[in-house]
């Protein structure tokens, strides 16, 4: 059996990968596979240099304004509004027939 040795990155890789999941709207795991490292390094990774203990000068995190959950809770939301839209929509269009047919 043989046994894989273990890979040493650069810190410039490093810095390179995590700002990129950063900025990126993909997940952690996405990017983790376009640069062919393990999902878990790269979240170390993120922590490590997005950690102000850890670092002097730590990575800013420009990545979208809201995360994924947040984005799926204002959709719930949305289709929510527009499905009491579309109900109350519903109801005045029979209001109209009927009170139109009271005039007749």
């Amino acid at each position: 059996m043989k046994v894989k040795s273990q890979r040493r990155y650069s810190l410039e890789f490093k810095i390179k990968v995590v700002q990129e999941s950063l900025d990126t709207t993909d997940t952690v795991k996405m990017v983790a596979n376009k640069y062919g490292i393990h999902p878990d390094m790269l979240s170390s990774w993120r922590s490590h240099m997005t950690s102000k203990k850890k670092t002097a000068k730590p990575l800013k995190n420009q990545g979208p304004d809201k995360s994924y959950t947040d984005l799926e809770r204002q959709i719930r939301k949305l289709e929510k509004q527009l499905e009491d839209a579309q109900l109350e929509n519903d109801v005045l269009k029979k209001a109209k027939v009927y009170f139109d047919s009271l005039k007749e």
